[in-house]
């Protein structure tokens, strides 16, 4: 039996993609060993064991942990922004794989965990919305974005200029705020084809609009209600020529 099914069979987690979660933060042990994977065979005779408490200030940390693993992003020493910091689980992230600095930008205010808020290399820009930032006080290395009530269609042209010449952007695809609404049943795109289908017409806007697409995976756990998102992991073409050279 897979780890997260016997997670859940068992009552230590609500649903599978919790098991990332719990993975992730190191609490789950096998026989005395730290878990690697939710998907690590288990016997009937180990002995399973949940550890400690929840790690991360917000559940949206997970989903950028596991892009970077994914895509195998280093983010040590690099100028970052969050756009839709909310209470600060992206930024943690970030923090904790040893970014220099990040600029963690929300409209609303007071959402911020105060362990994030304190932190100094963290620059709190509450009450902004990043679309009317021209630009930030230096070129940024990494801007991940996780929104809501808006297309990463409007986000990622605001954003882009912002970043260095070696910048990229990590952005969550909420098919929700992609879809037409008649795919919507009470705010969750349930049909897997629809679903694919916003994805391709995403990827299909990424190539029209100057944007090189580097990876894409499905999150490791779902956004509220359940619906399905992905990370995409991008680049503005013209950056990515200047790193492959001239020829």
């Amino acid at each position: 039996m897979r780890l997260d099914q016997y997670l859940r069979d068992r009552g230590l987690i609500k649903g599978l993609d919790e098991a990332f979660i719990v993975v992730t933060e190191g609490r789950v042990f096998v026989n005395g060993q730290k878990a690697v994977s939710p998907a690590q065979a288990v016997r009937p005779e180990d002995l399973v064991e949940m550890r400690g408490e929840r790690e991360f200030v917000g559940r949206g940390a997970y989903k950028l942990e596991g892009a970077l693993r994914a895509f195998a992003i280093d983010v040590a020493g690099f100028v970052c922004a969050d756009v839709g910091a909310a209470t600060g689980g992206f930024t943690e992230v970030l923090l904790r794989r040893g970014a220099r600095k990040v600029y963690a930008i929300d409209t609303a205010r007071g959402k911020l965990d105060p362990r994030i808020r304190n932190e100094p290399r963290v620059i709190v820009m509450e009450g902004m919305n990043a679309l009317a930032l021209p630009s930030l006080p230096e070129p940024v290395d990494l801007i991940a974005i996780d929104v809501s009530l808006t297309s990463l269609r409007v986000v990622l042209p605001g954003v882009g200029p912002w970043l260095s010449g070696k910048g990229s952007v990590v952005a969550l695809l909420k098919p929700q705020y992609e879809a037409d609404p008649k795919n919507l049943r009470h705010g969750i795109v349930r049909d897997d084809a629809a679903r694919a289908r916003i994805a391709a017409d995403f990827r299909a806007w990424l190539g029209r609009n100057g944007w090189a697409e580097r990876g894409m995976i499905e999150s490791p756990i779902r956004g509220s209600g359940g619906n399905v998102e992905y990370l995409f992991y991008l680049a503005p073409e013209q950056k990515i020529d200047r790193l492959h050279g001239d020829g």
